[in-house]
């Protein structure tokens, strides 16, 4: 396996990646330091970006930080039944919380601009208990930058007027690429360079830094390097993984 061949300990460049190792790139201390806000000040935020830009894995570290005595975190499922009744019971499980567990409950809503406008337009009912005066909620709405357009529209301005804290997330830039790469190679257990400048130079600009790219293109060139006896991916084996990786 091309693992083997290049003495990796683990897989690198994987798209679940452990918290400890997360890539402190200059985006994802701006997301950092929103949630951190968002958790000291209930109310919404709103988390955008581009396909495979890293949101779901910014919420899911978010989560994972968060003190599971003091919090709860909900998912929004709209499988069956209407928009409306979905909200209730989400407001019936929030209410419940904070008065009995006396835990703070934080909704995500995962690739939430595949949301119905008749759902964005019930959303701001959850943050109205007690004609406003307490924060019950904590909502979290991450998607594409669609949703940003969405939330334009007026018929969702008692939403948008919540949102406390927005960040579009970005790709890497090219000095964070090369560090990124460096990064998840010694993660995986090898500390020698495995891909030259060219490469370099080509992976970002056939991913734009977009890390599920970087990630999926890095690891078709080593699959490819390794399949050739190559001990460094150069700019052949890189354009043959570009190619291979439908970039």
């Amino acid at each position: 396996m091309w693992e083997t061949f290049f003495g990796f300990k683990k897989t690198p460049f994987s798209d679940c990646p452990d918290a400890r190792q997360m890539f402190s790139s200059a985006a994802w201390l701006q997301v950092k330091t929103r949630f951190d806000f968002l958790v000291q000040h209930p109310g919404v935020g709103l988390l955008t970006g581009e396909v495979g830009a890293g949101k779901s894995t910014a919420a899911r570290m978010f989560t994972s930080a968060l003190n599971p005595n003091l919090h709860k975190v909900l998912y929004v499922h709209f499988s069956s039944g209407t928009a409306l009744d979905l909200l209730r019971q989400i407001a019936d499980a929030v209410v419940r919380l904070n008065q009995s567990k006396k835990q703070h409950p934080i909704l995500i809503c995962d690739e939430a601009y595949l949301l119905p406008h008749p759902a964005l337009e019930q959303l701001p009912l959850l943050l109205n208990f007690d004609m406003d005066s307490a924060r019950y909620l904590t909502l979290l709405m991450v998607g594409q930058p669609l949703l940003r357009r969405t939330l334009s529209l007026q018929m969702h301005e008692a939403l948008r007027q919540r949102v406390g804290t927005h960040y579009h997330l970005e790709g890497f830039t090219r000095d964070e690429l090369d560090a990124y790469l460096t990064q998840q190679l010694k993660a995986a257990g090898v500390t020698q360079p495995l891909f030259d400048d060219t490469a370099r130079q080509g992976l970002y600009q056939a991913t734009k830094g977009i890390p599920r790219k970087v990630n999926k293109l890095a690891m078709t060139a080593l699959r490819l390097a390794a399949g050739r006896q190559a001990a460094l991916v150069d700019e052949a084996i890189l354009l043959d993984a570009t190619a291979e990786a439908l970039l």
